[in-house]
């Protein structure tokens, strides 16, 4: 079927090699075209509905004694005001402390490998998170009052998602030592050996110490899919908690410990099919569990603070962008609940400030905290910037520019970028390289087209190539696949972000002893046309399904693209002409485009004069190309009169 996909890739939007006519089209669509959609708007604020059981006056817990002696002298905080979170607005994801009260937010862990998961010592005095800082992922502690920072774990496997007793003693976290996700629990002195509490050929990760330090909640999917479970905290059997044939996952106990907050996917779209993330409320001893926010688009990473608030990640859409992509890329940033419920606060901005980041993993501070005033003064110095992106001077038209080392399958020939992209586009291909051992990015199915480049419309209503991106310069179209010995070594997994499908690329890493990539914990997508319709009737309809977690470690191709301003693009959905679910084209999993906040035209003005592009792409030369006008208006394409 591959041969297929690359023969008529021409037909669609993204191809860049033609291919022989002989190949045969892999489906040919007969549902009824329908009228695109107008642009879309973005959703309001998210909301939370607080759950009165769950918000009670926290139980004291004893404070532990502090595992080093701390060189300044610790000056107590309430703790409600600090939140410490993950985040890649440095390029890559480092541990931030933020004070809500004003708005600061300071760089904590300072390295430019990963440093992720933040987890507070419950005395305040001390943040457990995981990095990659020694070369493969391990778990380390920092030291608030002093900025001494000590390694905990030491093991070649992947060490993560810390989260400490109640006590401050132990602390438990996820690690595939094994040979799958399992949870471990480790003396916080780190002198003994660590302890395996779960057991199961599935994987377990994302464990939750209760607030008595009896029990811990992980997630599992040892029942084929994800579910919340419990353990007690000494072993034994666990229990499945929220029995749900949708996947629940990354549980965090409410201050009082009598109930639990958790991701769920059960919400669904009725017109799309997609389904959301939102955050549930589930009693501790089981029972109907109770929806506690209500977004658009998913609501991830929950977490309690000392008051009984809600914080958590929103993902947000970027601004309305083109009439087949809805939206531009967007962002995770946190949210806290407000005390009675309605719209959240929003607790990180999305501003040139953050640039192109994520803020996920909120770990609000305990009731009392160390003083991080003069911890700066403490910290190592923060990271260089990256250097600044080419621009063009006033009146200066771009190049369109080889990019060695990046060839297009097919001619084997260097591929051509619009020469402001190209730097990026090489910083990307390193950071895969340096990531998986794989150079991935060294083949691909191509980049620029000409201007004057006009493509068949024998399958589709319209010629969605015509107005391409591929024609500024600014989009990629990666490998279809990368194989070695004969194994595919690319899974491509289903994000759904509101109505529109995307993909999630995976490169499984060159090294599998835990130096490169980390495990996975969610299922890669089976396409349709891998399917035989009469064995798998519902899943061939649906477009396909989603297979086992497989084990190994794994590179995240598609968040190293984000680090470089590099976008994937939503799938195409439309009904009856072009339909991912009935036409392989339109998964467009291997498409990613810099469009750096320009529409299409401003993009293309960069390349040609005013006289050239009116001359192929101008409305006039759209219309005798039978384009949409909803489509050329998105584009940017200037409008005649009252058109």
């Amino acid at each position: 079927m591959l041969a297929g996909l690359l023969a008529i890739l021409a037909l669609g939007g993204c191809g860049s090699a033609t291919p022989p006519a002989t190949e045969a089209a892999v489906v040919t669509p007969t549902r009824t075209a329908v009228p695109a959609s107008p642009s879309p708007t973005v959703p309001p604020t998210p909301t939370w509905t607080p759950e009165p059981t769950s918000t009670a006056t926290p139980t004291s817990t004893p404070s532990a004694t502090p595992t080093a002696t701390p060189t300044l002298t610790p000056t107590p905080l309430p703790g409600a005001s600090l939140v410490a979170f993950q985040s890649t607005r440095d390029g890559n994801a480092e541990v931030y402390l933020l004070d809500t009260e004003t708005g600061q937010a300071t760089n904590l862990s300072r390295h430019p490998a990963e440093d992720r998961a933040p987890a507070w010592r419950p005395d305040g005095g001390a943040i457990a998170f995981e990095s990659h800082r020694d070369g493969n992922w391990e778990i380390y502690v920092l030291d608030l009052a002093g900025g001494e920072l000590a390694r905990l774990t030491d093991d070649p496997a992947y060490d993560g998602a810390p989260a400490w007793s109640p006590d401050g003693q132990q602390i438990v976290f996820e690690s595939y030592r094994d040979g799958n996700l399992e949870i471990y629990v480790l003396d916080a002195d780190g002198q003994a050996p660590p302890q395996r509490l779960t057991d199961d050929d599935a994987g377990d990760y994302h464990p939750a110490w209760s607030p008595d330090g009896q029990e811990i909640a992980f997630t599992s999917w040892r029942d084929g899919n994800k579910e919340i479970y419990l353990v007690a905290a000494g072993g034994g059997e666990a229990t499945n908690l929220s029995q749900h044939p949708a996947d629940d996952e990354d549980p965090a106990w409410t201050p009082d410990g009598q109930a639990l907050a958790f991701v769920s996917w059960r919400d669904e779209d009725p017109a799309s099919g997609n389904r959301n993330a939102e955050i549930y409320w589930l009693p501790r001893e089981g029972g109907p569990a109770r929806r506690l926010t209500d977004n658009a688009w998913p609501d991830v990473d929950p977490a309690w603070d000392v008051e009984g608030r809600l914080v958590w990640a929103a993902y947000e859409p970027g601004p309305p962008f083109e009439t087949y992509d809805p939206y531009r890329p967007g962002d995770y940033h946190l949210y806290r609940g407000t005390e009675n419920g309605g719209a959240a606060e929003r607790l990180t901005p999305a501003d040139a400030s953050t640039g192109n980041a994520d803020d996920r993993r909120p770990a609000p501070a305990p009731a009392r905290a160390v003083s991080p005033e003069r911890l700066e003064a403490q910290l190592p110095p923060l990271p260089s910037p990256p250097p600044p992106d080419p621009t063009l001077a006033p009146g200066e038209m771009a190049q369109v520019v080889e990019v060695p080392g990046i060839l297009a399958s097919f001619s084997e020939q260097p591929i051509l970028v619009n020469e402001l992209v190209a730097p990026s586009l090489l910083a990307w291909q390193q950071d895969v390289l340096e990531a998986s051992g794989r150079d991935f990015l060294h083949m691909t199915l191509g980049s620029w087209r000409s201007i004057d480049q006009v493509r068949k419309r024998e399958m589709y209503v319209y010629d969605y190539g015509y107005l391409s991106w591929h024609k500024t310069g600014r989009a990629l179209d990666l490998a279809l696949e990368y194989k070695v010995d004969g194994r595919d070594q690319l899974l491509q997994v289903r994000e759904d972000l509101g109505e529109n499908t995307y993909w999630r690329l995976y490169l499984r890493a060159a090294r599998q002893d835990g130096s490169q990539g980390e495990p996975l914990t969610e299922q890669p997508w089976l396409y349709w046309w891998h399917i035989v319709p009469s064995a798998e009737p519902e899943a061939y309809d649906a477009g396909g399904k989603r297979l086992p977690i497989p084990e190994g470690y794994y590179v995240d191709v598609t968040a190293l693209a984000k680090r470089h301003g590099w976008q994937r693009i939503a799938a195409y959905a439309i009904e009856g002409d072009y339909h991912w679910s009935s036409d392989s084209n339109g998964t467009e999993y291997w498409h990613y485009e810099r469009a750096d906040g320009l529409v299409w035209w401003q993009a293309m003005q960069q390349l040609y004069d005013a006289d050239t592009l009116q001359t192929y792409v101008g409305w006039q030369a759209g219309l005798e190309r039978a384009q949409s006008k909803d489509m050329m208006r998105s584009k940017g394409v200037p409008t005649p009169g009252n058109d």
